[in-house]
């Protein structure tokens, strides 16, 4: 099944994640009611996370969220990488209730990205530009991690390889003018 995301998305201006939404009011997730503390052997509690829009974001998602320097594959320091939860609920077009979150979030240069295992990435271009795409929140027109150029009007599409899975929404990222839109969608088996 082909699922969108968002619909139709502006392009920021700057690195943005395909599959995601800006945070926009700080967060620290409460401890384990019995252990006090949020690591490893604690229960999973749940917070409200307000984003820029819960667009696309169902019940049971997986998410990452952090900063975006925390999305750039094979150089995130260990201690860096984005935290992980699941979303639980939608409870508005801005909030949604994640659960297992370990680590407090900062209301601004932080994102939360659909983070789900995908057969399949589509993105349509639909700005008078060109939006790059890249795999890394360091996409840029100048950036090792560009897979793609689309010009308006253009089709990124991955090749299905059968019943595997390959893909993961939070690699894919975009950069291109402010003002251009796109479209996006990916396949689960």
């Amino acid at each position: 099944m082909l699922r969108p995301f968002f619909g139709v998305q502006l392009v920021t201006g700057s690195a943005q994640p395909v599959f995601g939404s800006a945070v926009t009011a700080a967060v620290t997730p409460p401890p384990d009611p019995f252990s006090n503390q949020l690591g490893p052997g604690s229960n999973e509690t749940q917070c409200s996370l307000t984003v820029t829009s819960t667009k696309g974001f169902l019940p049971g998602d997986r998410v990452a969220v952090g900063l975006t320097a925390a999305f750039k594959p094979g150089i995130v320091a260990a201690g860096s990488i984005p935290d992980q939860g699941t979303v639980k609920s939608i409870t508005s077009a801005t909030v949604m209730v994640v659960q297992g979150l370990k680590q407090a979030h900062a209301a601004t240069g932080e994102w939360c990205v659909l983070n789900e295992d995908a057969g399949e990435v589509r993105i349509r271009f639909l700005g008078s530009n060109v939006l790059y795409i890249g795999v890394a929140s360091t996409v840029s027109a100048t950036d090792s991690s560009v897979i793609e150029v689309l010009a308006p009007g253009n089709l990124f599409d991955t090749t299905s390889i059968g019943t595997t899975q390959s893909d993961q929404t939070s690699a894919y990222w975009g950069y291109g003018t402010s003002a251009d839109s796109f479209v996006a969608a990916f396949k689960q088996v």
